[in-house]
């Protein structure tokens, strides 16, 4: 078997690619990745992969599994908290940290949720204005036309340098524009 790509070992596995991402990136000393930072796999890091997998299909988390062949501290940076030198206070303290770290992502995902849908309801009201907008020109051009030349009304003018069919062709335009994006 070669080296597998990312997009490859994902579809072995039968899972995503930012599932493999995070599964390798949590385990940085036993995958490693090419000169692009794009992560390759051989048939020993597969291996590992499908361990992975069954583990989480057991239903345990990425800190309570250990990787074959690899020890403690090939997984996490030897200092004094590497899962070999700290207590049980310790590990339940840092799988709290862990668990609000997810939280904090978690409540951030959410946060950019309401954001996007608040920007949909504020465009959703700009289109409702424009169109109108659009309405009122349309108005406003069907009794120009009724009143034909606007010169005996009190509404102020456009200066003579300006026909009036100037006056008559851009509100069309600009209405022809906003059926295009409404």
């Amino acid at each position: 078997m070669n080296n597998l790509k990312t997009r490859e070992a994902a579809e072995r596995l039968g899972v995503s690619q930012t599932t493999i991402k995070r599964w390798a990136a949590h385990y940085p000393a036993s995958f490693r990745k090419d000169p692009l930072g794009h992560y390759v796999f051989s048939q020993r890091e597969f291996a590992l992969l499908q361990h992975i997998q069954s583990e989480i299909e057991r239903g345990h988390t990425l800190e309570q599994i250990t990787l074959p062949g690899a020890s403690a501290s090939a997984d996490k940076p030897a200092d004094s908290n590497s899962p070999s030198t700290i207590g049980a206070d310790q590990r339940e303290l840092l799988l709290r940290i862990f668990e609000v770290e997810r939280s904090l992502d978690q409540k951030a995902d959410e946060v950019v949720s309401a954001q996007v849908r608040q920007h949909r309801a504020e465009l959703e009201e700009l289109r409702r204005t424009v169109v109108q907008l659009a309405a009122a020109i349309e108005t406003l051009e069907s009794r120009t036309t009724k009143l034909g030349s606007p010169a005996k009304t009190d509404e102020p003018r456009l200066p003579p340098a300006q026909p009036s069919v100037q006056q008559i062709s851009l509100p069309e335009r600009k209405k022809k524009l906003f059926r295009t994006f409404f």
